[in-house]
């Protein structure tokens, strides 16, 4: 609407223009432009006036309207097509709004799944790993699903990969608080060792004080019998300070030792503390691996299943719902030594084909992780799961 309004008064200014310009052409074209002043005996050419008739600058007055007419109705056409573009545009980005929601919310969920005991994260990969090589026997469509499959499986490990990389990091800060408790422990020693230190220091002074005083007596006792009084009760005071002093270094004695007993029962609790919380963070941080790795088996046997089933070709003649169980001998790289039927099917053409898709299915997978590798894998081969 903003727009249409401009072009609207665009258009009226412009018409005025035209309008005004043809009316100064008129008067400049009527304007007598002979001198005055000019002799009359000089000859006067003749003014080539031109007589601009009004009906002529009427008509182009109108088509200049037309013009502007069919201009302005072009550019609200050309609006109207921005306006819808623009409804359309937003419909759009309220579509992606709520398809980004929802995958969020899939996210989410997948999220939650992921934190499944591990019998039931085993337990579904079986099943859909089941249904994925059922679909790939059946049409070719189901192959790409696999493959879908097989990419979330990989992103699955990256996240795994980054959550040891998060316990490891938390079995670092575990490190780095044991060593701070070293620190701790380290200090409360050099306490234990500074009143150890202060005893012995008070202990000499009382020693010091003990021999002053006996050089005191000693003294006191070579003076005249007129001061025998004055030395007895020297000496009485001198016993009462003593006994002050003892009271008192004992009083510090005590409560040093009373320090050192709660310093080092606190170290030893402290100790007792950092001990149980590594040992639980530990068996945490096992049982994450545990549920990682035996998520990541399931995967890694999963993978040679379906390329096992993608090799196969059903005999023909054979029935439904015949399975068997096989072991195979591998080398590094996946390369198949041996394949051996543990449980047959009952039906040799149906064994024989499933051990030429595992001859044929060599080298198998590899699996993300080398420490799931095993020379011998058995697993069960029903192409009806």
């Amino acid at each position: 609407m903003k727009l249409r309004k401009i072009i609207d008064n665009f258009t009226a200014t412009g018409l005025a223009i035209v309008v005004h310009v043809a009316v100064l052409g008129i008067l400049i074209m009527s304007f007598d432009w002979t001198s005055p002043n000019a002799p009359s005996g000089s000859k006067v050419e003749p003014v080539q006036a031109v007589v601009v008739d009004e009906s002529q600058v009427t008509e182009e007055i109108e088509q200049i309207k037309k013009r502007e007419e069919k201009k302005r109705k072009q550019e609200e056409k050309r609006t109207r097509v921005l306006e819808r573009d623009a409804k359309k545009a937003r419909e759009q980005r309220k579509e992606e709004e709520k398809r980004l929601s929802e995958l969020q919310r899939q996210l989410a969920d997948e999220k939650r799944k992921h934190d499944d005991s591990a019998r039931k994260q085993r337990d579904e990969a079986a099943k859909s790993l089941a249904e994925v090589k059922r679909q790939r026997a059946e049409e070719l469509e189901e192959i790409e699903k696999l493959k879908r499959a097989e990419s979330d499986m990989e992103k699955r490990r990256i996240s795994d990969e980054a959550a040891l990389a998060v316990l490891a990091a938390q079995h670092k800060a575990l490190a780095e608080e044991k060593r701070k408790i070293e620190d701790a422990k380290n200090r409360a020693q050099a306490e234990r060792k500074r009143v150890e230190d202060q005893t012995r220091k008070a202990t000499e002074a009382r020693k010091a004080e003990q021999k002053r005083v006996a050089a005191v007596a000693a003294a006191a006792a070579a003076k005249t019998a007129a001061d025998k009084k004055k030395k007895d009760e020297a000496e009485k005071k001198r016993k009462a300070e003593e006994q002050r002093k003892k009271q008192e270094e004992a009083k510090r004695k005590a409560e040093a030792e009373r320090k050192k007993a709660e310093a080092e029962e606190r170290r030893k609790q402290e100790e007792a503390d950092l001990r149980e919380q590594m040992a639980l963070e530990q068996a945490q941080l096992d049982a994450q691996r545990a549920r990682i790795l035996n998520r990541q088996l399931a995967e890694y046997i999963g993978q040679i299943q379906a390329k096992v089933a993608r090799n196969w070709i059903r005999p023909p003649g054979s029935p439904k719902g015949l399975k068997c169980t096989i072991k195979v001998a591998q080398i590094p790289g996946g390369q198949v030594v041996d394949v051996t039927i543990t449980r047959s099917s009952g039906n040799v053409a149906f064994d024989r084909s499933v051990e030429n898709a595992v001859l044929g299915s060599s080298p198998l997978p590899e699996p993300k992780d080398p420490s799931l590798f095993d020379r011998e894998i058995k697993f069960e081969f029903d192409p009806e799961d």
